[in-house]
């Protein structure tokens, strides 16, 4: 069994993986080899094969937490070609070193381990996104849609109407082309829409709209529906406790949205109140 500790180290989108890659890097080049004995310069060719080796096995295959066969293999196999090429890498070094100083640059070697720890440390970030990315394309590859239910539909639609407020027209366009998304066939107090791109968006692009609906929960729990915005498009509708401290979910006082007849509307202000809508 794998360790969270383990799995950090063999994952090169954890931050604890790209945290030490890039000390370990950038530590190496400020060791100039030729002012080592051939045993310590020795070693330092094995150290520097070894880290060679293991950075490559983690990396080599980004989908995998553990040192499966393969990417065992390809560590090894970066470890070997870097002992069989350290004298040339150390005289390479050396070159390096020399042309710096003759352009002028003091201290060599700490622009080479700063340029070698920059290197690593933006390959860490690159995996790491490309981590992310795919952790969202799975998820939404999860995802499942369907037709906004008539329940959300008309309460969405209540509140976009309930009374005059920029770009509730544009809004009330994309629900009327949204799909809701949805995970599984229990009753969910937040519903979230998928709206095409191509349609026209409201100002601000992000806000929670200033129109809510408020009821109360079979057990007296006052409660309020929000539509929230993202990016000029309804994003999802959630039923929330008025009270900012509650602290439960209200998933489990609920089954059903409420029926627009048991709702009343309110306007939030600028001050930060809100205020009655009449019909």
């Amino acid at each position: 069994m794998v360790s969270k500790e383990q799995a950090s180290l063999t994952d090169p989108a954890s931050p604890v993986f790209g945290f030490v890659a890039t000390a370990v890097m950038g530590a190496l080049p400020l060791i100039d080899p030729f002012k080592l004995n051939s045993t310590t310069r020795r070693a330092l060719h094995a150290a520097t094969a070894a880290a060679t080796g293991i950075y490559t096995a983690v990396t080599v295959d980004r989908n995998s937490t553990t040192l499966v066969p393969f990417r065992a293999v390809a560590g090894l196999a970066a470890t070997a070609v870097a002992l069989r090429f350290a004298d040339a890498g150390d005289a390479l070094d050396s070159r390096m070193v020399q042309k710096l100083r003759s352009a002028g640059v003091k201290y060599p070697r700490r622009w080479m381990a700063a340029g070698s720890a920059a290197l690593t440390f933006a390959a860490f970030l690159a995996d790491r996104a490309a981590a992310r990315k795919e952790e969202y394309e799975a998820v939404s590859g999860l995802e499942r849609l369907q037709p906004v239910g008539p329940a959300v539909h008309n309460l969405t639609e209540s509140i976009l109407r309930a009374t005059d407020v920029a770009g509730a027209g544009a809004l009330l366009a994309q629900l009327d082309v949204a799909q809701e998304i949805y995970w599984d066939d229990g009753f969910s107090s937040t519903a979230q829409f998928r709206v095409p791109d191509e349609l026209p968006r409201a100002v601000p692009h992000n806000q929670v709209f200033p129109v809510r609906a408020l009821y109360t929960a079979p057990n007296g729990l006052p409660l309020q529906v929000l539509l929230q915005v993202f990016d000029g498009k309804i994003d999802h509708l959630a039923i929330d406790a008025v009270d900012p401290e509650y602290p439960d979910s209200v998933d489990d006082l609920l089954d059903a949205w409420p029926d627009l007849s048991a709702v009343i509307y309110v306007l939030e202000r600028p001050d930060g109140r809100t205020t009655p809508i009449h019909s």
